[in-house]
Order: structure tokens, then C-alpha cells, then sequence
């Protein structure tokens, strides 16, 4: 394929992403049909070429939040631009592996058990269990597990990887945007503080609420620091300090107490890490501009009163509640649980019938019994050692600290998963897996981070 045809897909695939928008937004169905067939077999041509852009495009469709509604029994109130493009991904996931272009090499104990989960979480459609809720539960971590071997075997080159950082870097940016936009259209600035500050779950977006919002800064955040770090060049370091500035203001405003305690251990473990006399001057920037904003947004306030009186919420009370009702479902169904997604149909502390035990062990205890627990909790101890091993065995100093940046962010994601159903979240899922595939791609290739940050 050359350049020219590459670039004449390009513009076929930019053309189709107009339209796409242009007809979605006045609801011209037919014509949408129409010039959906015409575009969509280049499209999939220039994907099949470029799949690591496939999954770019993927986690940004994320953002783009919800095409309209669709109702299925009153049970699926909308559908979303990631539900759509998702099937795109499986389909060329499933043709790659059949060519024979998928392969596990060097990640294969932790796609084993990540696969026996699946498997064993299908056990819950025999149970008696409602089917819908079952299949959109398994579907969060059926879609990670895609994502994560697809990315694995797509990431090419360094300048794709690089891109990468950038994107999610960019992705938190967009995000933190979207969360101003929300305060703005709450009154402006004073009344949507207001607004946030009487009630929190205001900030929302059409895929997710303020602390589920919270975990995807958690995960963003200590890689963009380590981004910032180990840059050369000084425009990318400005980028990586105004992504600070955006991320930790959107992270303020979801007022997740959770998220902002994991996120302070992730940095910890960071900058016990990376504290260095060459990068003390670094640091200390990134501390004033999360000083900064820290101390011009008053809902600092509130946040920190919140952590300090958290055993006096009506939210303690709710989730110790319910964890005691999720363990006597685990009692009660040892091996098998009660059924993915199903904690709300046999809870008698009646929370909703989506209810997250908002513990990641927890809740696959009271869902899959203790087999699907411990295989799932295998796969992220799997994750973390794999990262470590890397770590271990780099020796350029840049790379350490890069490496060093995914590990803060997994134990941050991996501690909020003890507060927040981050894991059992259909767009975190794919999102966190898909970063790490990129990583350990990376890394297995040995990718030299100081070559792609030269001044």
C-alpha cells in the first residue's frame, strides 16, 4: 500500500466522520444509511492498514458520549458512540486471530486466566439470574480483554507509541473540558460550584458520574507527570503542565473523595520513586501547579472535609451496609455467586438493581464465587508483577521512570477499585486495557524512551 493511498483513505475516513456527525446531530437517518455503506468498506480497509488507529478512535469515542436512545424492555435507556465502534474492534480482533495475527507471546498467563474469567463468568446465564444484566456486566470485561490483546499485538512503531502518551494525555484534557462545560451550563462558574457543592452527582456526563469519572484521572495522571519528567522538548512539557493544571481542576470537581485518595498514594509511590536531584527542579513546578489549584478552588474545602468526616456519610453507612449484604450472597453461593450484575436482585439492603458492591474483590466474590475472584484478581496481581518485571529489567533511566509512572497509576486505579466499580465500568475497562497492552507492547519490544524525547 503506498503513501498516497494511505492518505486518499485518510481523507475518505475524515469524510465519513462529518457526515457520520452532521446527520447524527439532525437525525437524517436514511441518508446516514446511505453514506455509511458507500464509505464504510475504505474505512475498514484503512483500519485493517492502521489498526492502532482504530483503537485511538475507540477510546475518544468514549467522549463523544451518547447517540440517542433505544428501547429494548425499558432496560437500555441509550446507546453509546463506544457501543458502536466496539463491534468494529471484535471484528477485526477476530479476523486478525484468524490470519494468525494475534498472539499472547509474553503476556500468555495473564490472557489464559483473563480468559478463564470470561469463561467462568458465563456460568451466571445458568444461574437463575436476570440474562440482560448478565451479559452488559460480562460485556465490561469481555471488552477489556479484547482490547488489551488487540493493542498488544497492533503498536508498531516508536511514533505510534508516543502518539499514544499524547492522546491520553490529550483524552484527560478533553474530559476535564467537557467537566467545565458541565459547571458552565449549571449556572456559570459561581452557581455550578454551588450546584456541585449541595449535590455532587450533578456532575455527569452521558457515560458516567462524578466518581467513576474520578478513576479514569486517577490512571492519567502520574503517567502524564511522568511525561512531563522525562520530556526534552520544551513545548511537550508545557503540554504535559497545562494537562496537570486541566486534569487535577476536573478531578476537584467530580468531589471524589476516593479518587483523590488514591490518586495522592499513586503520586506518593511516584515521587518516592523519581525524587532525584536532576528532577527536583521538575517536581517541585508540579507541585506548585497542583498547589495552585488547589488553593483557587473552593471546593478544596469540601473535598478534604469530606475525607476528614467520610464515617459520618450517608455514603459509609450505604456501602458497609451493603457489604455485609454482599457477603452473606458470597455465604450463601460460595463457588458460583449470585450471577454477574445481579447483586441488586438479591441484596435486602436495597440499594438499585445495578448496585456495585464498590469493591472490586468484594462484589466478584459476591458475583462469580470465589473461582471467578481469584481470577480476576490474578489477572490484575498478574498485570502489576509484569509491569514490575519490566521495571526490574530496564536499564535506560528514562524508561524506569516511565515504567515506574504505570505502576503508580495501576496501584492508584487498583486502590480506588476498592471504593468505586472502576473494573466493572464498560468504558474504564477499555480504556485501562487498552493502555496497558500499548505499554507492555512497548516495553517487550524494548523501546527506548529517551530516543523519542530528544530536544
Amino acid at each position: 500500500m503506498t503513501l498516497s493511498e494511505i492518505k486518499d483513505f485518510k481523507y475518505l475516513f475524515i469524510l465519513e466522520l462529518f457526515l457520520l456527525s452532521i446527520f447524527v446531530a439532525f437525525d437524517y437517518v436514511p441518508v446516514l444509511i446511505i453514506f455509511a455503506i458507500l464509505l464504510i468498506f475504505p474505512s475498514f480497509y484503512f483500519f485493517y492498514e492502521k489498526p492502532i488507529l482504530l483503537l485511538e478512535l475507540l477510546l475518544f469515542s468514549i467522549l463523544a458520549g451518547s447517540v440517542g436512545t433505544m428501547k429494548l424492555g425499558g432496560k437500555i435507556p441509550q446507546i453509546l458512540f463506544v457501543d458502536m465502534l466496539f463491534p468494529v474492534v471484535l471484528f477485526f480482533f477476530v479476523v486478525k486471530g484468524i490470519n494468525g495475527s494475534i498472539n499472547s507471546e509474553g503476556i500468555s498467563k495473564i490472557t489464559l486466566l483473563f480468559f478463564a474469567f470470561l469463561l467462568w463468568g458465563l456460568l451466571s446465564f445458568f444461574l437463575d439470574t436476570d440474562k440482560l444484566r448478565v451479559l452488559l456486566s460480562w460485556k465490561s470485561y469481555f471488552a477489556g480483554f479484547v482490547c488489551f490483546l488487540f493493542a498488544y499485538n497492533v503498536l508498531e512503531t516508536h511514533g505510534q507509541l508516543i502518539r499514544y502518551l499524547i492522546l491520553l494525555i490529550l483524552w484527560g484534557i478533553i474530559l476535564s473540558i467537557i467537566e467545565f462545560y458541565i459547571t458552565l451550563e449549571l449556572g456559570g462558574i459561581r452557581s455550578g460550584l454551588v450546584g456541585l457543592f449541595l449535590k455532587k452527582n450533578l456532575l455527569a456526563t452521558s457515560w458516567g458520574r462524578s466518581n467513576y469519572l474520578a478513576t479514569f484521572y486517577v490512571f492519567i495522571l502520574p503517567i502524564a507527570t511522568g511525561f512531563f519528567l522525562i520530556a526534552k522538548p520544551f513545548k511537550l512539557k508545557i503540554f504535559a503542565a497545562i494537562s496537570i493544571l486541566f486534569m487535577v481542576t476536573g478531578l476537584i470537581l467530580t468531589l471524589s473523595r476516593g479518587g483523590l485518595l488514591a490518586l495522592g498514594i499513586a503520586m506518593l509511590i511516584f515521587f518516592a520513586r523519581v525524587m532525584k536531584l536532576k528532577t527536583f527542579i521538575p517536581i517541585i513546578i508540579f507541585l506548585l501547579l497542583v498547589t495552585i489549584i488547589l488553593v483557587i478552588n473552593p471546593l478544596t474545602n469540601v473535598l478534604f472535609a469530606g475525607l476528614g468526616a467520610v464515617e459520618k456519610s450517608n455514603s459509609y453507612f450505604s456501602r458497609l451496609n451493603f457489604y455485609k449484604d454482599v457477603w452473606r450472597m458470597f455465604l450463601e453461593n460460595p463457588i458460583t455467586g449470585v450471577g454477574l450484575g445481579n447483586l441488586g436482585l438479591h441484596a435486602k439492603f436495597v440499594v438499585h438493581n445495578f448496585a456495585s458492591a464498590h469493591n472490586i474483590v468484594l462484589g466478584l466474590l459476591g458475583e462469580t464465587g470465589i473461582v471467578g475472584a481469584f481470577l480476576f484478581v490474578s489477572v490484575l496481581i498478574g498485570t502489576f508483577l509484569k509491569s514490575f518485571k519490566y521495571y526490574i529489567s530496564a536499564v535506560n533511566e528514562t524508561n524506569k521512570i516511565v515504567l515506574w509512572a504505570i505502576i503508580s497509576s495501576t496501584i492508584g486505579v487498583l486502590i480506588h477499585s476498592f471504593m468505586e466499580p472502576n473494573f466493572e465500568g464498560f468504558q474504564f475497562s477499555m480504556f485501562f486495557w487498552t493502555s496497558i497492552g500499548v505499554f507492555f507492547r512497548a516495553f517487550k519490544s524494548e523501546i527506548q524512551f529517551n530516543v523519542l524525547f530528544k530536544k
